[in-house]
């Protein structure tokens, strides 16, 4: 199998174990939203959907019938009891019944409680249903205070003229004592007078507000009970709160069941996302480290390293102690075997290129050794012509002398540049250097190289640095690189070209630049790309020393081996800006 389709297979396996991570995420999400559907539905009509439940959950054990303690405790938070009958009427289990409710129920005494035609202090539920060849009778009650005092209310109360209703002591204990409120409202729902009224209850309803606020009680937080006087139009209200019922004073219209998707698909959302965060961390972990690796094993190639990084035991990430690739590193093998492959085909190269630069080095030696010959011949040859014992004439013997001993000079110049280079070559190290102040010792410098009467006259300008800038040198070098770059600007520039010479220093900062600009023909770009290279302009024997092609070579060797460094900016025509830079 190769990259690829190792690759691809990983993605693809990954990916299906997400999808079926998130799958499982989307069935236990909807699995906890009926759930709550279903509490919800118990909370609001525990009637028609928790008695079902009560069947359902039902175990008929030695110690009679169990109930499911959830749907129980669901009773006892409605203020209710409930009782299991058998055939005969007789109460066979019961939870939270009061003491006034009968443990015997006779045949018609039952239905006439339920139906309401004989006094009942309980609203009654009754659930028949028959469960593995046994008939359930469930007997469910809550208490029905809100209706009787509501009929006293509505017969012995006179609303007075401030809105308020006065109650007789009798009724106003009861109606204190269940926490309720009363209200009288007119045909069009504005609050005609009201008792008790927290500050959350409103004081007009339309038609959709009361009918759910009557429906949905619950979410309101307090259960209303009203009754309609068709003679006046007029509508009594009495309501008590519901314990853990919502804030009826940010009462909402969006059903508890929105609520529920709601926050079950944001909780299921976040979940994903946070799956997610941490697949993709695990791929970086998976994925990220080895290409990482190979990254890094690149950059070393670039620099001319071309082994393969170690950690910090000295063992190569990607392999085991006994060379076998590590798990997540086996996907790229085919890539690391080709980088290995390449590491080995580089190593080769610079190898020969090392013996290469080796041989040339020694063809310079030689070269070097070939021209000191003959030039003691030339200087030998340069003192016979000077004895008077020659016959030439003084002129005569005078000019040859000078050219012999001009073109050794030269030689030797040459001899010399190329033992530089060589030893700049190999990394040469400046010998001990001085402490001096730059601006003095460059002003010094330049007042010589300017005497040269090859130069012409008024062609050097300098500028010192506003403060003294004490730094350590090695003066012989920077002599050689100022008489250089001096040369090249005057030398290649017409003869009306200034040479402006600065130190650039400020107080506080260690950096130390000192800038030639000319306004000379400046260079094109291939002259500015091999300015520094060995021989670029060359030169023959009748050139002075300081056209060798070796000085701007040697200078910028100079400068790198006193930790500087060297830049170059050139417009062609407008003249070149040379700068030496120490930070």
């Amino acid at each position: 199998m190769n990259f690829k389709q190792r690759l691809t297979l990983k993605f693809i396996l990954q990916l299906a174990v997400a999808g079926l991570v998130v799958l499982i995420i989307a069935a236990v999400t909807v699995s906890w939203m009926f759930k709550r559907f279903n509490e919800i539905n118990i909370a609001r009509d525990f009637t028609s959907a928790g008695l079902p439940q009560l069947v359902q959950s039902s175990q008929l054990g030695k110690d009679g019938i169990r109930f499911a303690p959830s749907l129980l405790e669901q009773v006892k938070k409605n203020k209710g009891w409930l009782q299991s009958l058998d055939e005969n009427g007789v109460v066979e289990s019961a939870y939270h019944t009061p003491a006034d409710v009968p443990m015997r129920y006779g045949t018609g005494e039952l239905v006439a409680y339920w139906t309401g035609t004989k006094p009942f202090p309980y609203h009654l539920a009754l659930w028949i249903q028959e469960k593995d060849g046994r008939l359930f009778t469930l007997v469910y009650g809550v208490p029905n205070q809100l209706e009787p005092l509501l009929n006293e209310i509505s017969k012995a109360t006179i609303p007075t003229a401030e809105g308020k209703l006065k109650l007789p002591d009798s009724i106003a204990g009861k109606t204190k004592v269940a926490k309720a409120f009363v209200q009288l409202i007119n045909s069009e729902g504005v609050e005609l007078a009201s008792y008790n009224k927290p500050n959350a209850v409103p004081s007009k309803y339309t038609v959709q507000e009361l009918a759910l606020r009557t429906m949905y009680a619950q979410q309101y937080g307090y259960h209303i009970v009203s009754s309609y006087d068709e003679q006046t139009g007029r509508t009594w209200l009495i309501g008590e709160p519901i314990p853990g019922g919502g804030n009826s004073s940010k009462a909402t219209l969006i059903p508890e069941e929105t609520q529920v998707v709601i926050v079950g698909s944001a909780v299921m959302i976040a979940v994903v996302l946070v799956l997610f965060m941490l697949l993709s961390l695990w791929q970086a972990h998976r994925f990220g480290a080895p290409m990482l690796h190979m990254l890094v094993w690149l950059d070393s190639i670039g620099k001319a390293v071309y082994k393969e990084p170690v950690d910090r035991n000295g063992l190569h990430r990607s392999r085991t102690p006994t060379g076998k690739w590590r798990r997540r590193y086996r996907v790229f093998s085919d890539v690391m075997v080709s980088i290995e492959k390449l590491s080995a085909a580089l190593q080769r190269d610079q190898t020969m290129r090392e013996q290469t630069e080796s041989l040339r080095e020694e063809w310079i030696a030689g070269v070097t050794h070939d021209l000191k010959t003959p030039l003691s011949s030339i200087t030998g040859y340069a003192h016979l012509l000077a004895e008077p014992a020659y016959a030439w004439s003084q002129e005569e013997v005078h000019k040859f002398s000078t050219k012999m001993l001009d073109k050794s000079a030269h030689m030797d110049m040459l001899i010399s540049d190329l033992a530089m280079t060589y030893r700049l070559k190999t990394g040469i190290l400046p010998p001990e250097t001085m402490e001096i102040e730059l601006n003095a010792w460059l002003h010094e410098a330049l007042q010589q190289a300017a005497a040269d009467p090859v130069y012409g006259n008024n062609r050097i300008v300098f500028h010192a640095a506003p403060i003294d800038v004490i730094t350590k040198l090695y003066t012989p070098w920077l002599e050689r690189i100022v008489n250089n770059l001096t040369a090249n600007s005057l030398l290649h520039n017409p003869p009306e070209t200034v040479l402006t010479v600065s130190v650039l220093a400020r107080e506080g900062s260690s950096g130390i630049t000192i800038q030639f600009a000319d306004d000379g023909g400046g260079m094109d770009e291939l002259t500015l790309n091999r300015l520094f290279e060995r021989y670029y302009r060359g030169t023959d024997t009748v050139s002075t020393s300081n056209g060798s092609g070796l000085g701007m070579a040697i200078s910028k060797g100079l400068i790198e081996a006193m930790g500087g460094q060297i830049s170059v900016e050139t417009t062609p025509g407008e003249g070149t800006v040379i700068s030496l830079i120490w930070r």
